[in-house]
């Protein structure tokens, strides 16, 4: 086959994403049972923020500097709560160059609100420009929570 041009018949084209469009659909759907609410809990959204804390001269963002974007910016924001845990993150940079670093995991559970939501982006775009980030990761997923 190598150097030599295969064309699919339009219907057979048609079949392949029709089936593809299938397997995609059942991809989709739950694999168990629908969980029936604990009580005491309601629908939330948790957020996870990675923060890397290799700055672009080498250097890292520091304990202190971490306290002191914490204190002001995260805590302000959700005076509720959030957790934060130490990690080692690792990632392909724009430059293609594979990166280890100590990162940040910031996990915070809030309402599903539009306000929460842009304090949460709020909070990315503050970190990158203080401490010159390409990135911070955010994982988005619905949640079910009590307290």
């Amino acid at each position: 086959m190598i150097g030599r041009t295969v064309r699919a018949r339009p219907a057979r084209v048609r079949a392949v994403l029709a089936a593809l469009l299938v397997l995609a659909a059942a991809g989709c759907a739950g694999t168990g049972p629908a969980l029936d609410p604990l009580p005491g809990t309601q629908a939330l959204v948790r957020s996870e923020l990675y923060f890397g804390r290799l700055k672009p001269d080498g250097s890292v963002v520091t304990d202190d500097e971490w306290r002191a974007f914490v204190a002001d910016e995260v805590a302000p924001r959700f005076p509720d709560g959030f957790t934060v845990l130490d990690a080692l993150g690792q990632y392909r940079g724009r430059d293609g160059r594979i990166i280890a670093e100590p990162t940040k995991i910031l996990l915070i559970v809030h309402g599903p609100d539009a306000r929460p939501r842009a304090s949460v982006q709020e909070l990315r775009d503050v970190y990158r420009r203080r401490f010159q980030q390409e990135s911070v990761l955010l994982i988005e997923s619905p949640a079910r929570a009590g307290f």
